[in-house]
């Protein structure tokens, strides 16, 4: 099967409604795909939905906020085929979506610190969703203190950025185990973008691994060749699958359909009919 297994809808940073997320895969070839919003299940119905209606295949998916302490450094992990009513992982997401929100009012006081107050009229959306950077982003260019985008998250929201507020996400031992407590599958997201070099990439998988790791993403967007390759063999020597995804959000970022070489994730999704 051929599929993008990291896609972001509107309910988290992403810019369309999940069933528009879902069109965008299917007119990109894939077979099976998955919602993976940040620290949400909000947006899966939707897109369940919209899948079956395109004979999609799908996983139920999201992606959990957590840091490394040996590394330093913020680390994400995409949970997948979790049982969305299981009451501890519900009650895990609600507390992750306490984190992260109470980061963006940190992030928007700082701003305002700068001569910059952000009003929340230029904050609202169409759904209730979590506000994150990227519509902080958006809503920096609204209103006129940056020409665009790019420009408003590079300079004001990424790291060493002088009003940059990192993210207190849980461990990623714990993010694994409420992973698996749900029935899910832990996956780490695209390891070709940690701040490390490749031996430390590697101490770092080693370990996650230890603490019950299932995948690799190691085909990720335009990947060089050599890193998917490094990544695949990493994967199959630690005795993890390897997934394909694009961290899809909207414009200005391509939906890929890869063959996925993971049966024991794939017996997860939700087939169509």
């Amino acid at each position: 099967m051929k599929g993008d297994l990291h896609l972001h809808s509107y309910y988290s940073d992403g810019m369309l409604p999940p069933a528009e997320v879902m069109k965008m895969a299917f007119r990109a070839g894939c077979d099976v795909t998955a919602l993976t919003d940040h620290d949400t299940l909000d947006g899966v119905d939707e897109a369940m939905r919209a899948a079956r209606e395109m004979s999609l295949a799908f996983l139920v998916g999201v992606e959990i906020s957590a840091f490394d302490d040996v590394a330093d450094m913020e680390v994400h992990i995409l949970g997948y085929g979790v049982n969305r009513d299981d009451a501890r992982f519900r009650a895990f997401i609600s507390e992750q979506k306490g984190r992260r929100r109470a980061r963006s009012e940190q992030l928007l006081e700082r701003l305002a610190q700068h001569g910059m107050p952000v009003s929340a009229d230029a904050l609202q959306s169409p759904v209730r969703r979590e506000l994150s950077r990227s519509h902080i982003a958006a809503a920096l260019v609204k209103l006129g203190y940056e020409s665009d985008f790019f420009t408003a998250m590079h300079k004001w929201l990424r790291f060493g950025a002088p009003t940059f507020v990192p993210m207190c996400g849980v461990s990623c031992e714990r993010a694994i185990d409420e992973i698996h407590a749900a029935g899910g599958l832990a996956v780490l997201a695209h390891p070709v973008r940690l701040d490390l070099d490749r031996y430390g990439r590697r101490e770092l998988i080693g370990r996650l691994c230890d603490a019950g790791l299932d995948g690799l993403e190691a085909v990720y967007k335009r990947s060089s060749h050599a890193v998917v390759k490094e990544l695949k063999d990493l994967a199959r020597s630690l005795g993890m699958f390897y997934t394909a995804g694009a961290d899809y959000h909207g414009e200005g970022n391509e939906i890929i359909a890869r063959k996925l070489d993971c049966e024991e994730l794939l017996a997860r999704a939700v087939l169509p009919g």
